[in-house]
C-alpha cells in the first residue's frame, strides 16, 4: 500500500498503488512479476546448491581458515567453496557425484559419518536428479577440499579408506 505524506502530487509518495510502484527518490515503475521456474533444470541447479551450501555449514573453524588462506577474498571463502564445489555448470558437482558411485568407494561408511557429522540426503520435488545422499556430500565435499591441497595428509578420499579422519579433519 502506498504511503502519502502530503498531497499526492508533492513527490512524496513511497510504496505502490495498483500497477505502479512509487519509491523515495520520485521515481514511479511497474510492478513487476516475480518468476520461480520450477523446471527440472532449476530444479537440478537448485538441488546441488543446496548440497554445498549444507557441506559448507558442516565444515569447522579450522577448515574454514585453511579456506580463507586460499580464497581471494578471504572473506569469501564460502563464495569460493562452493563454486569449487560445484565446478562450472556444475562440472566438478556431477563428476564427484559419478565417482561416488563407483565400486571401490564403500558407501556405507560414508553415509555413516555424513549422518554423523549432521548431513540429510537433499531431494528437490521437481529436479530430474536423483537426491543427494549424505554420504555423497561429505564424499564430494572431501574430494574437494582434496583438490584444494588442504588436508592432503588424510589422503585421496577416493582411493583411501580414512572416512573418519575426513569427517573429522572438516569439522574440526
Amino acid at each position: 500500500m502506498a504511503k502519502v505524506r502530503a498531497p499526492l502530487y508533492s513527490m512524496e509518495v513511497s510504496g505502490a498503488v495498483g500497477d505502479l510502484v512509487f519509491d523515495r527518490r520520485g521515481f514511479i515503475r511497474r510492478k513487476g512479476r516475480t518468476t520461480n521456474p520450477k523446471t527440472a533444470k532449476q530444479g537440478n541447479a537448485r538441488q546441488a546448491m543446496t548440497a554445498a551450501q549444507r557441506c559448507i555449514k558442516v565444515c569447522g573453524p579450522e577448515t574454514r581458515q585453511q579456506l580463507r588462506a586460499v580464497a581471494k577474498p578471504a572473506s569469501q571463502w564460502s563464495a569460493y567453496l562452493t563454486g569449487q564445489f560445484l565446478g562450472p555448470k556444475r562440472a566438478h558437482f556431477l563428476e564427484r557425484q559419478a565417482r561416488y558411485q563407483d565400486e571401490d568407494i564403500d558407501q556405507t561408511v560414508w553415509e555413516q559419518a555424513a549422518k554423523e557429522a549432521g548431513l540429510e540426503a537433499v531431494e528437490i520435488d521437481y529436479a530430474d536428479d536423483a537426491p543427494i545422499s549424505a554420504g555423497a556430500q561429505l564424499f564430494m565435499l572431501a574430494t574437494t577440499l582434496y583438490d584444494l591441497g588442504l588436508y592432503a595428509a588424510l589422503g585421496n578420499p577416493a582411493a583411501e579408506a580414512n572416512v573418519e579422519g575426513w569427517r573429522d579433519g572438516i569439522m574440526a
